[in-house]
């Protein structure tokens, strides 16, 4: 399949790259890793007049401790956080999914703030960053401000980003307390795909190290958009571990009421709210028996 003829531009600073966007942003398709909208322009579902390219822009590709604060860049690729030693002990949730992305050809190309950008209801590394209470910035000429990651995803494959801005950085704080979590995923099997549903489960003990101060319980394929789960989250948080072991069927009746799934030729609704119960309770046993340990 071919692709039509189109203007590439790249830049070195982000400085520059946001000075760009102000003149020709609206006319511009942004590109980082291509994982996507190569797929899609080869396909005909976009066909741009003019393609930006973020590749050169180094300083987007990071990830950096600031006291208990960790700040990764836009442009990191997934097959470096997959196996980052600053995200392996609080963030493993995060390393599971990205090493879950494609294939190792795909996540050493593709970018973290791209997956966040495509926003697919099924992009992998939402969950896990919507239940660590990931915060993303936001940069445009003059300024960046700083919005919560689950106010930045509007509906299928769009986000808050407006023509002239950039997502520069994804900003994660660590826990206070001992934590645990696990991510999982469901794709046809021996297949390169994205997933059919994916649940992300992350809990943080209180001080005292029997009771449940924290609980994120958030979703992928099956809503229009990542989504949390806060009703099945107060079943849980406030308990001590064996009796949040005995609340974890009403933990999963509160998820199932959260989605909204759809049939495609992909998988059915029925399946996909059957897979979300399914991995919401062996996340929540493996969580919890994690911090019981």
């Amino acid at each position: 399949m071919r692709i039509r003829p189109f203007e590439y531009h790249t830049v070195s600073t982000l400085d520059e790259a946001l000075v760009f966007l102000g003149r020709h942003g609206p006319q511009t398709k942004i590109v980082a890793g291509g994982t996507d909208l190569v797929l899609q322009m080869k396909k005909k579902q976009v066909l741009p007049q003019r393609i930006f390219s973020l590749l050169n822009l180094q300083e987007l590709d990071f990830v950096r401790q600031e006291g208990r604060t960790i700040r990764i860049g836009a442009l990191t690729r997934h097959a470096d956080l997959a196996t980052h030693d600053l995200l392996k002990d609080d963030f493993s949730i995060l390393c599971q999914a990205c090493g879950l992305i494609g294939s190792w050809q795909i996540r050493n190309v593709g970018t973290i703030g791209g997956n966040l950008c495509n926003a697919s209801p099924s992009a992998d590394a939402a969950p896990p960053l919507l239940a660590m209470d990931a915060r993303v910035v936001i940069a445009e000429t003059g300024r960046e401000k700083e919005n919560p990651l689950s106010d930045f995803f509007t509906g299928p494959g769009t986000t808050v980003l407006q023509p002239h801005q950039i997502l520069k950085e994804i900003v994660l704080e660590r826990p206070q307390n001992h934590s645990a979590g696990c991510y999982h995923k469901l794709r046809r099997r021996k297949a390169v795909d994205l997933s059919l549903a994916s649940v992300a489960f992350q809990a943080e003990s209180d001080s005292d190290g029997r009771t449940l101060a924290k609980v994120a319980i958030a979703m992928g394929g099956v809503a229009p958009t990542p989504i949390r789960a806060p009703e099945a989250e107060a079943v849980l948080i406030g308990r001590t571990y064996e009796d949040a072991l005995k609340k974890i069927d009403d933990c999963v009746d509160a998820a199932l009421a959260a989605t909204n799934p759809i049939d495609d030729i992909r998988a059915t609704a029925s399946y996909r709210r059957s897979v979300v119960a399914s991995y919401v309770r062996q996340s929540a046993r493996k969580v919890l028996s994690t911090l019981l340990e």
